[in-house]
């Protein structure tokens, strides 16, 4: 699977604060390491993650790993940059896309302290829900869950606000799952993908 950049960049009406410049989804690099270090040492970040990086070694492994699911097919990791003329900035955030078979894909996220409040995540969400969805997509057909660790508010409202419905409570199940998990599922178009091209043709 290759890294798609462009058909995941937003020009205008991005949904964040009018004075902002638009966002782009982009994979993963080395050069993000120090900003990965970084981001990891926020303790909200820290309450809700599994993984964390505290070196450029671990944070640079880790890029390795987002890098070597594109390659598999199984995963599809972007960092969250603004979009301006002299190129993206550093991460404002992370969202990856996580499945293999035919089985529902999973979509987890999360955003930098500087970059809360400010409809990031949303964004993000919504227009990899749209990716996902997209029938000459690599998860076409797939139907995108999102899970979070119960207690989480920020992630819960955001999930609902992007059309992801709870639709139930993971119980724990340490080591993989220490903490009870909310599961959202969002609504997947039921026009199977060859009737949506033909209408659009039409």
């Amino acid at each position: 699977m290759s890294s798609p950049q462009l058909p995941l960049r937003e020009t205008s009406g991005n949904g964040t604060a009018p004075s902002t410049p638009p966002l782009l989804l982009r994979p993963w690099t080395y050069e993000d390491a120090e900003p990965l270090v970084r981001h990891h040492r926020d303790p909200e970040l820290r309450a809700w993650l599994a993984t964390h990086l505290d070196t450029l070694r671990q944070a640079r492994a880790w890029v390795d790993a987002q890098n070597a699911g594109w390659a598999a097919g199984t995963r599809a990791a972007f960092a969250i940059v603004e979009d301006t003329a002299a190129g993206g900035t550093a991460p404002l955030g992370h969202i990856a896309v996580t499945g293999e078979g035919a089985a529902a894909v999973r979509v987890g996220y999360w955003t930098a302290p500087r970059a809360r409040g400010r409809g990031i995540a949303s964004w993000a969400l919504t227009r990899v829900a749209r990716w996902v969805t997209d029938e000459d997509g690599p998860f076409a057909g797939r139907t995108p869950e999102l899970v979070h660790t119960v207690g989480n508010e920020g992630s819960c409202r955001t999930a609902l606000a992007c059309g992801f419905a709870l639709t139930g409570t993971l119980p724990a199940a340490p080591p993989a799952r220490p903490r009870p998990q909310h599961l959202h599922t969002a609504a997947v178009p039921r026009t199977p993908p060859r009737a949506q091209r033909a209408a659009r043709a039409a």
